[in-house]
């Protein structure tokens, strides 16, 4: 029976992996031979540990790089000399170009940012590393993750800004589409990934489905029984106005599955909940 070895279990996809064997691996420094001991052919690993976000790769860009990119090609060495059933990579759907169309696996790369051109390097570090056995390596590409439990600096955290009706704290390009789904969801499907051997190769984990950043905080708010303020929601568009992923070759593996996003409710326990 296959062991899942995952990266990242603290983090906002890696906490909700089910059944999966946690790995403290410190992607700076050497790692622990008592966790390389779990690594053999009747192990997958699943890579979901790095630093998130342009702001956080940019404050040290040095540090980042080494965790981002040459932690993870370590890991992938070790995995591989290893003979390890496979290889799960999270990557990011900002590694495509920008685009106004459903964006397939073949799309244009073009990363904008930072944290996005850290992330395809890596992809392709792990491409190099795998050369001889690229039915280990699966590349999955995540498009936007929306809950109330992500991130104070993404999209969740400054939505749960708009709880407080004593703030003026305003959303920005909330004519923006995404194609969401919540971390919890996402960590399933990698799971599934995981456990299924015949799935290898690059990997949109999308719902297919177009939301705009105020019909999103629409959703959240009001199902969460909080007012939606309107005049906070300011119209316009980033750089990127529209990332929504194509699913087909996900589903083509999985037929079954139904990827639509539904956020949890949010219930407000004290104040430091919206600071």
């Amino acid at each position: 029976m296959l062991k899942i070895l995952a990266t990242g279990t603290t983090g906002t996809i890696g906490k909700h992996f089910s059944g999966a064997i946690p790995l403290s691996i410190n992607l700076l420094n050497d790692f622990n031979p008592t966790e390389l001991s779990l690594f053999n052919s009747s192990s997958v690993v699943l890579h979901a540990a790095g630093i998130v976000g342009n702001e956080a790769v940019s404050k040290n860009i040095n540090i980042s790089r080494k965790i981002n990119i040459d932690g993870t090609k370590k890991l992938a060495k070790i995995s591989q000399d290893s003979d390890i059933s496979r290889f799960i990579f999270v990557s990011s759907s900002h590694v495509y170009a920008p685009s106004d169309s459903l964006l397939l696996e073949s799309s244009k790369v073009h990363p904008l940012g930072p944290y996005a051109e850290q992330k395809f390097e890596a992809e392709q570090a792990l491409v190099e590393v795998f050369k001889e056995t690229p039915e280990k390596l699966c590349i999955v590409r995540v498009f936007s993750i929306l809950d109330w439990d992500v991130a104070d600096f993404t999209l969740g955290g400054a939505i749960k800004k708009l709880t407080n009706s004593n703030s003026d704290y305003k959303v920005l390009n909330s004519d923006d589409i995404r194609d969401f789904l919540t971390p919890k969801l996402i960590a399933s499907v990698l799971i599934k990934i995981a456990h299924t051997t015949s799935l290898a190769g690059i990997i949109n984990l999308s719902s297919m489905f177009g939301t705009t950043i105020r019909e999103a905080a629409h959703k959240m708010l009001t199902e969460s029984g909080f007012e939606f303020p309107s005049a906070r929601m300011l119209p316009g568009n980033s750089t990127r106005p529209y990332i929504v992923g194509d699913n087909s070759k996900l589903i083509s593996y999985f037929p079954d599955l139904k990827l639509i996003w539904q956020p949890s409710i949010f219930k407000l326990t004290n104040q430091t909940d919206i600071n």
